[in-house]
């Protein structure tokens, strides 16, 4: 792949752009219930071999205003970069969610991605990200499989003098492919969108605390979530 973004690359992250802003104001009813919670989370990433790196993340999360209730992700995976600016990742992903009330649930999630940089800034560093995931969801004890599409659109921009520090902010939108027994709806599933900053805290370790606004789009009222949510990134 060439130094600068082809234009193909720049097409589909317009395009991915242009739809997460149409989905996100096509399905927005006025009324819903909140909630607060608080998201932690741990992402490391490793080269195994040449263009081949492990990817491993763990999620905890506080939910029912931080604390009633509880959920947990653990997202192994091994990518490859597929060129200068892009890379696919296979993996999976186990989920318990233990809510305040309702009995707890175990969730079991192939997933496959890709991703690519399309707009970068003139010193090379990444400024616009796009990120594609189709998850493969299957609840234990029930019937059928769930797929879902996941568009994330994330921009960058440093806050300093040198760069280290940056606004960091991302939109991603949640498309449900088919209906289960279990209680999925196809159409929008969900919408997150998060504000804050990039810092520092070590040569191979970074950390993006902020602000996630999370819109659950549910027959009657929609649920909006408002979470405090920190990503720890480390470079293994």
């Amino acid at each position: 792949m060439s130094a600068h973004p082809i234009p193909r690359l720049r097409r589909a992250a317009l395009g991915a752009i242009t739809l997460a802003f149409v989905l996100a104001g096509g399905a927005r009813p006025a009324w819903a219930v909140s909630d607060t919670q608080a998201w932690g989370s741990v992402v490391a990433t490793g080269t195994v071999r040449g263009d081949l790196f492990l990817w491993l993340e763990a999620q905890g999360r506080g939910t029912d205003d931080i604390g009633g209730g509880s959920q947990i992700i653990l997202r192994p995976a091994i990518g490859a970069r597929i060129g200068r600016d892009a890379h696919a990742v296979v993996g999976y992903a186990y989920v318990r969610t233990d809510p305040e009330t309702g009995a707890t649930t175990h969730e079991h999630r192939p997933w496959q991605q890709i991703q690519f940089v399309p707009f970068r800034r003139a010193n090379g560093d990444p400024l616009v990200v796009s990120r594609t995931r189709l998850e493969q969801r299957m609840l234990e004890g029930r019937h059928g499989t769930s797929w879902r599409l996941r568009q994330m659109v994330r921009a960058q921009l440093p806050l300093a003098r040198g760069g280290a520090i940056k606004a960091v902010a991302f939109t991603e939108g949640f498309l449900n492919l088919n209906d289960t027994r279990w209680g999925v709806r196809d159409g929008v599933d969900q919408w997150r969108t998060f504000i804050g900053v990039g810092l520092p805290v070590a040569p191979r370790l970074r950390v993006e605390p902020g602000y996630l606004n999370q819109r659950v789009f549910r027959p009657g009222e929609d649920r909006v979530n408002h979470v405090v949510n920190a990503t720890l990134f480390v470079s293994l």
